[in-house]
């Protein structure tokens, strides 16, 4: 029987045993970057679900949402498309888990599925949340998420009390984020081992543009 371990996390450069989780600014919800994101995440220990009427989710049930993406890739996810501050899928800012508590804990990989295939398959409503459109449209061309190979969890994910890592944009940043957890770990739910700076993780990022008023 093959253990977590023996997983062929070793054989190719594509695969990796954590999830990562990133967050974006909702700045004109609440004022929140997604550095203040990140930091609601610790503080409470769970990763809020995102629902239909936040754009991703299909059916009546909110999921967290994550992807089986190598660290070093993440700088071809963070592109100028879908990493623009002013309107954002995702930021540098996230979190790390370890697939196995993630398995333990709800999260499966999604289902790419065309909205034709959905209904011939006859995927429940209540089982929506787990499926991500796929497929060609004769108006908008290619409809394809792929790359994010994402996993996701019905509701909110329940963070470990003790986890991986997060990351953040700048060194600077990870700095200082390290020196108030630990001043203050009484006011974090979930703590990170360690605190990744993703300037240095992928060589080099896209600068952030500034937010507009």
């Amino acid at each position: 029987m093959l253990e977590f371990e023996d997983l062929p996390f070793f054989d190719r450069p594509d695969l990796t045993p954590y999830l990562v989780h990133l967050t974006k600014n909702s700045k004109r919800q609440d004022g929140y970057s997604a550095f203040d994101n990140l930091l609601h995440i610790l503080k409470k220990g769970e990763i809020w679900g995102s629902d239909s009427a936040k754009g991703f989710i299909k059916g009546p049930n909110p999921a967290a949402c994550f992807m089986d993406v190598p660290f070093a890739s993440l700088k071809y996810v963070l592109n100028p498309r879908d990493s623009d501050p002013t309107n954002p899928r995702y930021e540098p800012y996230g979190i790390i888990v370890t697939k196995r508590w993630a398995y333990n804990h709800g999260c499966r990989p999604v289902l790419y599925l065309s909205n034709d295939e959905v209904d011939e398959i006859g995927v429940p409503k209540d089982e929506l949340w787990r499926v991500v459109r796929f497929e060609v449209s004769k108006t908008t061309g290619w409809i394809s998420w792929l790359h994010e190979r994402e996993w996701r969890c019905k509701g909110d994910f329940k963070m470990p009390s003790k986890f991986s890592a997060v990351l953040v944009r700048t060194v600077k940043e990870a700095i200082a984020l390290n020196e108030t957890l630990h001043k203050t770990p009484e006011k974090f739910k979930a703590l990170p081992g360690s605190v990744l700076p993703l300037e240095v993780i992928c060589q080099g990022l896209i600068p952030a543009k500034p937010l507009s008023r």
